[in-house]
Formats: structure tokens, C-alpha cells, sequence
């Protein structure tokens, strides 16, 4: 049966359901999961505000005695955030805010791909999906540039889709922008991307497309502006050493050795299956890709998703800590599990469409249960060791303080504080680093017995011996510590 083209369901519904859920915790502040990666993001467009800084200067808190410009990729969404602050004051919900939006801009040209590809009612359940999924809705929400990550990616695809069958360089000429905005972000969707565009090419051009002038120069101002970007970034981190962590020995980003054995893969199915698909939506992608009535374009979806696999295979580091590397899974995922769900309906019977409709129902009750638990309820500020020792830095250190913040590699304290100074973990501080760190202005260490990288404990180790006898009597009390410099441990008792 061929899919109906033509849809009597609205887009609405979906972006009204969609924008429910990613109003929720829309003035939380910058906590939870990947709050560091938020935290640099949305310091980089506070910086931009407040010290008039242009695209090519992204400047993170963390950068000491130097001037905080950093090795980082284009910065477009902070620079869109910083924007919106010069009009409304820093205010994070208008981050979140952009978010939202970009990612409802998404959902919808998610809906009209899946609609060309696999008809209306397929189209129209996988933007349900999408707009519900546990993933989607937290990063279309999040402090991050994976909203806009999206909606160019969606925009590559939803327009690339409509060249194949127009030829029109407008729908190309949007389809490379798309296309462009999404490999600035990441470089990763130079695959993952661009294997599905090329196989829309391939069906439009066979092998001629090889002799088509205007796809090379698609190729030519993507790699080249991309090149551009990233030459011109590693040129601030050899001025400043700060870098986000793109190549090198210290990118921890490689370990390829991972691939081999279970359970670099076994976690990534884990992970997806529950954050991404919500436990049941697995079965309903599965049911999509078996579908043997997929048109030659449709297969794209399918390319796409071992073509987001095979991205994260090359940074198995990356893509085995941080989830959002599997967000893009979604943009293939959810047109084949709409599908998945329109097959298994149109199959079932009367009392059969009750259990399906139950079983809907139980998705969306899985993701907002695995919402409210591995996201929602780690963004509550009360009782939060890192968001109450921000209180205290701001409360007790002016602002001009140049602080040592003791929780490795996360800047979320420093964000949350709005102070600028230096990152390090408690096991590496000594003495004379303490004095270097002073030479170069650094007016306070603090940070937390309690947790430390803002979200793992702080077991009772060597490591927090040393620094309770470095500190001394100063940061013997509570649990956290915000200690002037230099240190006055003949002072019991005192405080900074």
C-alpha cells in the first residue's frame, strides 16, 4: 500500500507538544547533566556581551592570566545568545529560549522530510517521536549548539531531498548552507551528512555527478570555510594554550582500542535505546528499516544512521562519554520509527489498536520518566554543593577576584560565580603552583569537599588529605571552602 502523501493532521500539535516539554526547568541555571559544556558555551556568549567581542574571539573563564581566547569551534550559537542579551540583559531562559526554537525549526522540517520520503502518517508519527524523545527534548533546550546542530542538519537533508527531484539552485544553494552551518559546529557531519547528500546526488546524476561543477563547489566552500574556521582557532591556542581539545596527545578523544570488545558498543545501545528511543521506540525502528516497500531515496535514513555510528567510531572517546554525539541518530531514527508505527497499524486489528495505543502511550510515559529522572531533577539548584559554593564566591569575593577553581576540568563553577581564573583537580595543586598562580593574579582557591568535576563524589583519598593540609584550619569547615591568597595557616580559624 503506498503511503498517503497528503496529510490531514496539522504540524501544530506536534510543535505545541514539543514546546511544552522543552519549557520545562526553562530558568534552571546552568546544572546537571554536561553542565560544564554548557557552562562554556554560555560563558563564551556572556564574554561576547560584555566585552563587545566579535565571532572569531571566543573567550571561555577559565583561561587564567592569559586573555581567555580558546581553541574552540565557530561560535555561532553564543554569539546568536549575545545578541539576545544586548537586547534583554543576561538572562539564561533566553538561551534556552533559542534552544527551543531551533529545535521546533527542526521538528518541523524533520516532519516534511519524513512526509517525502515515507509518506504523511509516517512523516507526522516521526515528528511525534521526535518532539517527545527523552534526547531531543533536553538538548532542544539545553545550552548548547546542538539545537542549531539540528536544524541546519535538517535543513541539509529537507532541502537537499528537494533538489534531487528539482534541480533548483536555491533548494542547493540552502541545502549547502545547512550542510555548511553543521559541519562548522561539529566536523563530524562532514560524514554523516554528507554520505546521505551524496547518495541523494547519485540518484539525481548517476555517475555524471562527478562532472557537476556546482557539487564540487558545495565541497570547495564547505571544507574551505571549515578549514578557514579551524586554522584560524588553533592559531588562539598557540597564543594562549586553551583549546577544547580538538587533536593532539591530550584530546583523549581517539582511543580506538575501544572498538574492539562489547562494551564500548554495548553501552552505546544501552544509552540510545533508553535516552534516545525510550526503550520502546527500538522495536518501532527496527520494524522501519525491515520495511522492503522503502523507496531508493528513503534509504538515506538507513545511510544516515551507520553513517552516525561510523562518526562516532573515529572519536570513541568522545562518543562513548558524551551522548549527544548520538543525538543526530534521531534525524534518520524517528521517520523510520513513524513508519515502524504506521505499518503495525495498518496490520492490526480493532482489539490490536488498543495495545498499540497503549503502547504509544507507555512511550511517552517512558521518556518522561527517564526525562524527570536523568535530567529534569539534576538541574534543582537546592542543596546543590556546586550551585551553593557559587553563592559564596560571589558573596564573599569581589568581582574582579581571579579564582582557582578546584573541580578539574569543569568551568561550571566559574560560570555560576561569574569569575574568571584557572581550572585544576585536587590532586595536582602543591604548594608552589598555589605561589605561580599568585605571581599571575589569582586572588582565591575554592571549591568543594563534597564533589568534585561539579557532579562525581570526593572520596575520602589521599588527594583530599594533601590539599586539607595545604589549605589548613581556613578550609577545615563545611562543605566547601572559598580561601584568600596567599595562605595564612598560622591564623587558625580565619577567614578569607
Amino acid at each position: 500500500m503506498r503511503p498517503r502523501l497528503i496529510s490531514t493532521r496539522s504540524v501544530w500539535p506536534l510543535l505545541l507538544i514539543g514546546a511544552a516539554l522543552r519549557l520545562v526547568n526553562l530558568h534552571a541555571p546552568v546544572l546537571g547533566v554536561h553542565s560544564w559544556r554548557q557552562a562554556d558555551t554560555a560563558a563564551i556568549a556572556r564574554n561576547a556581551f560584555e566585552a563587545g567581542l566579535p565571532l572569531w574571539l571566543p573567550q571561555v573563564d577559565w583561561g587564567g592570566a592569559s586573555s581567555g581566547f580558546a581553541e574552540t569551534d565557530p561560535p555561532l550559537y553564543s554569539q546568536a545568545v549575545a545578541w539576545l542579551y544586548g537586547w534583554f540583559g543576561v538572562k539564561e531562559w533566553l538561551a534556552r529560549g533559542l534552544s527551543l526554537v531551533l529545535s521546533l525549526l527542526a521538528l518541523w522540517l524533520l516532519v516534511r522530510l519524513g512526509q517525502r520520503l515515507l509518506g504523511a502518517d509516517a512523516g507526522w508519527w516521526g515528528g511525534l517521536l521526535f518532539a517527545v524523545l527523552p534526547l531531543s527534548v533536553f538538548y532542544g533546550r539545553s545550552i548548547q549548539p546542538e539545537s542549531l546542530l539540528l536544524a541546519c542538519s535538517a535543513l541539509a537533508l529537507e532541502r537537499g531531498l528537494a533538489w534531487r527531484h528539482s534541480g533548483h539552485y536555491r533548494d542547493l544553494s540552502l541545502a549547502s548552507l545547512g550542510l555548511t552551518g553543521a559541519v562548522l559546529i561539529k566536523v563530524l557531519p562532514a560524514l554523516w551528512l554528507g554520505l546521505p547528500l551524496l547518495w541523494l546526488a547519485w540518484l539525481r546524476h548517476g555517475p555524471g555527478l562527478l562532472r557537476r561543477l556546482e557539487l564540487w563547489l558545495v565541497a570547495a566552500v564547505v571544507l574551505g570555510v571549515t578549514g578557514a574556521w579551524y586554522w584560524h582557532a588553533h592559531q588562539l591556542f598557540l597564543q594562549t594554550g586553551l583549546s577544547f581539545g580538538f587533536w593532539g596527545a591530550g584530546a583523549n578523544r581517539y582511543s580506538w582500542g575501544e572498538l574492539i570488545g562489547p562494551g564500548y558498543w554495548g553501552n552505546l545501545l544501552l544509552r540510545t535505546s533508553v535516552r534516545g528511543l525510550a526503550v520502546l521506540g527500538l522495536p518501532l525502528l527496527v520494524i522501519g528499516l525491515l520495511n522492503k516497500q522503502l523507496k531508493a531515496e528513503a534509504r538515506l535514513l538507513p545511510i544516515g544512521l551507520v553513517s552516525v555510528l561510523a562518526a562516532g567510531a573515529l572519536a570513541p572517546e568522545s562518543s562513548g562519554v558524551h551522548e549527544y554525539y548520538q543525538l543526530p541518530l534521531l534525524l534518520f531514527a524517528c521517520p523510520l520509527m513513524g513508519l515502524g508505527w504506521v505499518q503495525l497499524w495498518q496490520q492490526a486489528g480493532r482489539r490490536s489498536r488498543r495495545w498499540l495505543t497503549g503502547s504509544m502511550a507507555l512511550l511517552l510515559g517512558c521518556s518522561l520518566v527517564v526525562l524527570n529522572l536523568e535530567y529534569w531533577a539534576k538541574e534543582v539548584p537546592d542543596g546543590n554543593p556546586t550551585w551553593e559554593l557559587a553563592q559564596r564566591i560571589q558573596r564573599d569575593t569581589p568581582q574582579e577576584a581571579r579564582i582557582i577553581s578546584v573541580s578539574g576540568g569543569d568551568p561550571t563553577l566559574l560560570y555560576l560565580a561569574h569569575r574568571k581564573g584557572w581550572l585544576k583537580g585536587p590532586g595536582a595543586i602543591t604548594e608552589s603552583w598555589l605561589k605561580e598562580r599568585q605571581a599571575e593574579g589569582a586572588t582565591h582557591i575554592a571549591g568543594s569537599w563534597e564533589v568534585i568535576q561539579s557532579y562525581s563524589p570526593f572520596p575520602e583519598n589521599g588527594a583530599k588529605a594533601r590539599l586539607r593540609q595545604l589549605l589548613g584550619p581556613q578550609a577545615s569547615h563545611g562543605p566547601n571552602y572559598v580561601v584568600a591568597l596567599p595562605l595564612q595557616n598560622d591564623a587558625p580559624g580565619s577567614q578569607p
